[in-house]
């Protein structure tokens, strides 16, 4: 680099600002970003691009400042003057001098095609690299500058490099820099302070705050630089003010032209903005163009994912609404009520309620509410749907039919089954009132409710049938478009249909409907309604014997609970006690107990009927197993007086008798249950083994094996498995060894795929634990069926070394007479050896295996594969 005199003479400046300019007091050092700008500087571009305030400027020259003496750095503040090329490329050559960098020779003029030929030229001579900072690039607006200074950057040489600071770059063409990799862009999301910066300017500033609640502010100005620190420094707290709002209007939305500060007035009432909703908040026909310009030039407009939706900076935004209320007071309420008609029209039914809500048009509410917005009830959604019905003022509850069912639903989610009725025959007496008329969707809506809360709620199962059937009949004829909803309200109506008909004992009916109210449930983006349907078929299943299809259901119902975190809601009490029933099944007290406890917990101090009856069932199974029949039979009780009149269940009736004949039969009362069942009606697989336990319990053994035949043979599993055990027990207690044991081998190869245990511990359990013992000693080699149910009734289940010693050819000989009846002199005529030669095989086939005697032997031996 050398001085060089003459320039002056060709050069046309404007008395540019080449002067870096002074750090501002307080300034934070950030280490981060003057790295990412030595990074950038190794390349030909470095773009800082973002609004009003977020420290572009500051960074530059904060780096620059600081990089000074690794080499020249240039600085040009760029003004609209800089729309002149000449004028442009003066300057910069200017800011060249300023840092003691002359090019050689003598430059054209500069307008000249040759001058920024004789620039590149003559920067390529110097011997060290330059950086030329541009700063506030987008006053170049020009195109002929631009496309002069795009032109000069493709073809920059190796020792010149910019940095471009400014609110956007929009009119340069970088994309060949970009996709060469030469380009780097810092933007907004880089210069938004994180909570570490943070601290350190409270520091700065002689204020103190809590972290967490400095990481609260942060989040709240976005990391927005000027309005974090306009916040700290109002008191140390993070509370909003009117001062980063002030800035904003100044320095961003009054350099805006007037058609775009009405548009970003009239955009700010939603949260998300698309292009079609700005058409309709501002009657023009460009908005997607016009939300696309202003995110590129970063005026607080950011794109939100990559689909067409727009979001305004919260700070940003909140300052434009508060300036459409000082200047248009009355234009807040109209453009929330556009957008929520735009928003119900689009099936975005929360967003236009909560847009309704804003404007304090509660009709609209109600009738959006009406329409659509039913299934939010049955969504993640609930708690804002509820809280939005709240702000309705309570001296308009009693409006309109639409208004009066807002207030039946707000009576249910605050538990007052009672005070549902006032409102519901309010909004009956206004259709009454319109005379005869075409079903609409307040009709549907008043019954919709009405049959799931309280006639369903009370346990009215036939009433609910009939209600539901004819809701659906209803449905389809109504002429109104509600789009997406008219399925989401049959699918609640299905759901209701499947439910009565469960509860009524038309169990395949049942199936059917609960299967296609899942299905529709899945589809219409209802996923409560799914989770509760599928606990449903959990306990259908449970109630037919499968435990296995039982917990198939129960598993993907609280899935879908855990992915949506809806796993408390009492929707999920089914599956709950569906789980609770199952543990039961399977011998594990404590977790069924567990589980109940949380079904009880999440279903409310009112809960739906039939769920408390079922839950009841449960607890009295427990109570009856642990041997506290009083109890057992109160909790049964207790429930059905709760209930009373208002449950009808054919179906939960039967379980309750079937349940109070457990307890009978605990307490030694088998003629309370001949009482019962011996009438000659059909009986269920359940029934019918409980029915033979009390006629073997009089010595009717005759006629108990016919039902145990019956229920042993049936397709109820949970039925079948005790039915074996108890004609095992029976034929036991005859003296037939070898019917009980295969009568035992059945009930365990039936109990095994299910994990079945219960009847092995509590239909006289000490005698199916000899039995068991026996079965273990004489099971058939290779035969792996029930052998865990086995191992556990019996509490024998050796653990295997984790390297066991190879027995020997005469050991392994041995081995396969272990599970014999054979004595070990047996054994030994057999394979013509001595009985003590057998004995040592004996004892050495125990070392290796780690048993203690010749049953843990057998065992182990068959799980490793040996037998």
């Amino acid at each position: 680099m050398r001085e060089v005199a003459g320039h002056e003479t060709s050069l046309r400046g404007t008395g540019a600002d080449t002067a870096r300019p002074r750090l501002p007091s307080g300034l934070i050092w950030r280490p981060r970003l003057v790295e990412a700008i030595d990074a950038g500087v190794r390349g030909t571009a470095t773009v800082i691009s973002a609004g009003a305030g977020w420290g572009k400027t500051a960074l530059a020259a904060s780096w620059s400042t600081a990089r000074s003496p690794a080499g020249p750095i240039a600085w040009l503040t760029l003004n609209d003057a800089h729309n002149d090329p000449a004028v442009f490329w003066s300057d910069v050559i200017r800011a060249m001098a300023t840092a003691g960098v002359v090019l050689p020779g003598n430059p054209p003029a500069a307008g000249d095609l040759g001058f920024q030929r004789w620039i590149g030229i003559g920067a390529a001579s110097l011997s060290r690299t330059l950086v030329v900072v541009l700063d506030d690039v987008h006053k170049l607006v020009g195109p002929q500058v631009l496309d002069e200074l795009g032109g000069f950057l493709r073809r920059a040489p190796a020792r010149l490099r910019f940095v471009l600071s400014g609110r956007h770059a929009t009119g340069l063409a970088l994309h060949q820099l970009r996709v060469a990799g030469h380009l780097t862009e810092i933007g907004a999301v880089d210069l938004g302070f994180r909570v570490d910066e943070a601290t350190e300017l409270l520091t700065r500033l002689d204020r103190r705050m809590p972290v967490e609640q400095l990481a609260a502010t942060v989040r709240q100005v976005e990391g927005w630089p000027v309005g974090l620190r306009l916040r700290l420094q109002v008191d140390g707290r993070s509370r909003p003010d009117r001062t980063a709002e002030s800035y904003l209007v100044d320095e961003v939305l009054s350099g805006q032209p007037d058609a775009h500060q009405r548009f970003l007035l009239h955009t700010s009432v939603p949260d998300r903005i698309c292009g079609a909703l700005a058409d309709a908040l501002t009657g023009r026909q460009d908005g997607q163009r016009m939300l696309e310009q202003l995110a590129r030039e970063n005026v607080f407009v950011e794109p939100v994912g990559t689909g067409h939706w727009f979001r305004y900076h919260r700070t940003f935004r909140s300052a434009l609404r508060h300036r459409l209320r000082v200047i248009e007071p009355d234009s807040a309420a109209r453009l929330h009520q556009l957008t929520a008609r735009w928003h119900a029209v689009a099936g975005d039914t929360l967003p236009a309620i909560t847009h309704a809500a804003a404007a304090a048009d509660w009709q609209l509410v109600a009738e959006l509410v009406v329409r659509r917005g039913l299934p939010l009830f049955a969504t993640a959604d609930s708690a804002d749907f509820v809280e939005l019905l709240d702000r309705i003022p309570p001296e308009r509850l009693s409006d309109s039919a639409e208004i009066a069912v807002c207030a039946a639903l707000l009576a249910y989610h605050r538990g007052d089954l009672p005070g549902m009725a006032r409102p519901l025959g309010v909004a009956r007496a206004a259709r009454a009132a319109v005379g005869p008329h075409p079903v609409e969707a307040i009709d549907a809506a008043v019954n919709l409710i009405e049959s799931t809360t309280l006639v369903r709620w009370r346990g009215d199962m036939p009433r609910l049938l009939e209600m539901s059937t004819g809701l659906i009949d209803d449905i389809a004829t109504v002429t109104e478009d509600l789009g997406g909803d008219l399925v989401r309200y049959r699918t609640l109506a299905l759901a209701n249909k499947a439910v009565a008909m469960l509860w009524m004992g038309r169990l395949d009916h049942a199936d059917r409907y609960l299967w296609a109210a899942s299905a529709n449930a899945r589809s219409a983006g209802l996923p409560l309604v799914a989770v509760s349907i599928l606990g449903h078929l959990g306990l259908l299943a449970y109630f037919r014997g499968s435990v296995r299809e039982a917990e198939e259901h129960a598993t993907a119902a609280m899935d879908i609970a855990r992915r949506i975190d809806t796993e408390l809601r009492p929707g999920t009490a089914s599956a709950r006690l569906t789980r609770a029933l199952i543990e039961s099944e399977r011998g594990r007290d404590i977790e069924a107990e567990e589980e109940l406890r949380r079904a009880l917990q999440i279903s409310g101090e009112i809960p739906e009927a039939a769920i408390a009856v079922v839950a009841a069932l449960v607890h009295a199974r427990l109570l009856t197993d642990r041997g506290d029949l009083a109890g057992a039979r109160t909790a049964l009780r207790q429930a059905w007086a709760e209930a009373r009149p208002g449950l009808v269940s054919p179906l939960l009736a039967g379980l309750t008798e079937l349940a109070e004949s457990e307890i009978d039969l605990a307490a030694g009362r088998p003629d309370a249950v001949v009482a019962r069942y011996g009438d000659g009606r059909r009986l269920s697989p359940a029934e019918q083994v409980c029915l033979a336990r009390a006629c073997l319990a009089d010595r009717r053994s005759a006629e108990a094996g016919t039902l145990l035949g019956l229920a042993g043979a049936g397709a109820d599993r949970i039925s079948a498995v005790r039915a074996w055990v108890l004609i095992a027990l029976t034929a036991d207690a005859q003296g037939h060894g070898g019917q009980a044991g295969e009568a035992l081998q059945r009930a365990l190869t039936l109990a095994e795929p299910e994990r079945i245990r219960r009847p092995f511990q509590h239909l006289d359990g000490p005698k199916v634990l000899a039995l068991a013992g026996r079965q273990q000693w004489l099971a058939e080699p290779r035969n792996a069926a029930g052998e865990t149910v086995l191992a556990e009734i019996t509490g024998e289940l050796p653990v295997v070394p984790p390297a066991v010693l190879p027995l020997s050819e005469r050991e392994l000989e041995v081995l396969q007479y272990l599970p014999t009846m054979l004595t070990a002199g047996e054994i030994a005529e057999n394979l013509t050896i001595s009985v003590n030669t057998v004995k040592a095989h004996m004892r050495s086939i125990y070392r290796k295996l780690g048993a203690g005697r010749r049953r843990e032997a057998v065992v182990a031996a068959r799980q490793l594969g040996l037998l």
